[in-house]
């Protein structure tokens, strides 16, 4: 195992914006000696997610990183509307409110005694509200929103759905490599996908306004259509009288 060579790897990563442990998380995985691996980390932006995963190759017996992929899920936030009689903002607070995560044995725990599973019976009156709002086209986009928010991070990824469709309208990514050493940082990085997020909602706004368009000019056409052919029964009702 090259010493050298994973304090090179932790410098590295640590001038792209990574924390100061990286060099142990690479140990961890290097005293196992595998062709090749990869590390996830997880960076607070304010209320933005960055996912970096980090990949290495073994070269020797040493190891480099060329690049790693790193995504942004934007802070998701509800509005405070309500949809199919769910309000947004109140079932948010709700679901922020529970710990999703599965893994510690409830002690207490008696199925006759409601109290001591307080948490599973939130839960089943929030998926029923998720479904009511899946019901409609306009309440499945925050339902998938919620679900990817408090589910998908929590181990929960085979009650969110399609996780990679859903991903897609909320989480923007983009490949960032190394080059002699160096590279652009996270920061730089974030920034980057920042920009490449505003643009995808200013696309998103303008499809939407050219539908809206052509919704009103289909109906409008359509009036000047029935317009046009009630005159001309009228006319055409005028020629048989004078006959």
């Amino acid at each position: 195992m090259n010493v050298d060579n994973i304090a090179a790897l932790s410098a590295l990563l640590i001038r792209a914006g990574f924390e100061e442990g990286i060099g142990y998380r690479i140990l961890q995985r290097v005293c196992f000696n595998p062709v090749s691996f990869s590390l996830v980390e997880r960076l607070q932006k304010k209320s933005d997610v960055l996912t970096c995963q980090l990949h290495f190759q073994r070269n020797g017996s040493d190891y480099t990183c060329s690049y790693y992929d790193v995504s942004l899920l934007k802070g998701i936030t509800m509005p405070d509307r309500i949809i199919a009689a769910v309000n947004l903002s109140e079932l948010d607070q709700v679901m922020g409110e529970i710990d999703w995560h599965f893994k510690v044995v409830n002690q207490v725990f008696r199925l006759q005694e409601e109290t001591s599973w307080q948490r599973e019976k939130s839960i089943t009156q929030i998926v029923h509200q998720l479904s009511r709002l899946s019901a409609t086209e306009e309440g499945k986009y925050f339902a998938d929103a919620l679900r990817l928010k408090y589910w998908a991070e929590a181990g929960l990824e085979e009650v969110v759905g399609n996780v990679n469709a859903i991903r897609a309208k909320f989480e923007i990514s983009q490949r960032v490599y190394f080059i002699e050493g160096e590279g652009i940082s996270v920061d730089e990085a974030y920034r980057f996908l920042l920009n490449r997020w505003m643009e995808k909602k200013m696309q998103a706004r303008r499809r939407e306004r050219d539908r809206e368009n052509q919704s009103d000019n289909s109906d409008s056409n359509g009036e000047v259509s029935s317009k046009g052919l009630l005159q001309k029964k009228k006319r055409t009702r005028v020629k048989r009288n004078n006959r």
